[in-house]
């Protein structure tokens, strides 16, 4: 099973496995409250940076992102300088296996009640 959450919800023992895929760390929040980061999971620098300037509508970012969890960032210099070999695939093939026997808990720092946030497409690229 797969979950979503905000960093501003509480924390459950029906959480499973809680993954924090943010791009950046969490303001404000230690180590021991997510079981892995995986930055890698999270949108590139680049589109973020579009969609928080609202240069970009939901619809172009939700299909940008989706591209980038299946073709990884590109060139380290020209798409995303933060991050190098991402492993999108590796990661999102290894959720999707692990999701089938335990509950996994995707969380990000957007609203809790947030209906545009990437943890809701990545939640749907892991169930398809």
């Amino acid at each position: 099973m797969i979950k979503t959450k905000s960093t501003a919800d509480p924390t459950s023992n029906r959480d499973g496995l809680r993954l924090f895929v943010t791009r950046y760390w969490p303001r404000g929040h230690t180590r021991d409250e997510c079981d892995e980061w995986l930055p890698c999971l999270a949108p590139s620098q680049r589109l973020l940076k579009k969609i928080q300037g609202e240069k970009m509508t939901w619809t172009a970012f939700a299909r940008e992102y989706r591209k980038e969890m299946f073709q990884g960032y590109g060139s380290e210099l020209t798409k995303n300088p933060r991050m190098r070999n991402s492993g999108q695939k590796y990661f999102l093939r290894f959720l999707k296996t692990l999701a089938e026997e335990r509950t996994i808990t995707l969380i990000c720092t957007c609203d809790p009640d947030a209906e545009h946030c990437h943890r809701h497409i990545l939640k749907a690229l892991l169930e398809r």
